[in-house]
C-alpha cells in the first residue's frame, strides 16, 4: 500500500473502531452528503435503514438495491456520485452485519466509511460538504503534506 492510501487506511480504522453505533454513524455520514448531493431512493434507503435497527436485517437487500443502482448502464455515475452511492452500499452492509444473517459481508467493511467520505469532499470541492462530513464522522483526517489526496 502506498503511503498516501495507507495513513488514510488507518485513520478509517481508527475511527470506525472509535463508533458505538457503527450502522447509526455511517447512516449520519450520508445524510450530511445528501445535504449537498441529493437524496435518490437508494440514498434516502440507507438512511433509513441506519436510523431503525428494527430494519438492520433487510441490510442486503438496501445493498443490492444501491449497487444495482450504481451499476446501471443507461444512468452511469460522476465519480462523486459513485462515491456518494459507495458509502450508501457501507452503511447496507454494516446494517447486514450488525443484524447477523449470514453470510456476512466484508468484516472491515466501516473501515472505508472515513476514507471514501474524505476522497467524496475532496472530488466536489465544496467546503460546506467538508464541514457537514467532518462533523457527522466526527474527526477529519490531519495528513503532514496537504497535497497527498
Amino acid at each position: 500500500m502506498s503511503g498516501s492510501v495507507d495513513w488514510l487506511a488507518q485513520w478509517g480504522r481508527s475511527l470506525f473502531e472509535r463508533q458505538r453505533v457503527p450502522v447509526e454513524w455511517a447512516g449520519k455520514v450520508v445524510e450530511a452528503a445528501s445535504v449537498h448531493l441529493g437524496k435518490p431512493a437508494e440514498i434516502e434507503a440507507a438512511v433509513a435503514l441506519a436510523q431503525d435497527r428494527t430494519q438492520w436485517p433487510t441490510g442486503r437487500a438496501v445493498f443490492d438495491e444501491t449497487r444495482r443502482r450504481g451499476l446501471a448502464p443507461n444512468q452511469p455515475f460522476t465519480a462523486a456520485e459513485s462515491l456518494y452511492f459507495r458509502l450508501a452500499e457501507l452503511v447496507a452492509k454494516l446494517a447486514h452485519n450488525a443484524a447477523g444473517p449470514p453470510p456476512p459481508f466484508d468484516y472491515h467493511a466501516g473501515w472505508q466509511v472515513g476514507p471514501i467520505a474524505y476522497r467524496l469532499a475532496l472530488e466536489v470541492g465544496d467546503p460546506a460538504l467538508r464541514d457537514h462530513l467532518a462533523a457527522a464522522l466526527g474527526d477529519w483526517p490531519d495528513h503532514p503534506d496537504p497535497m497527498i489526496l
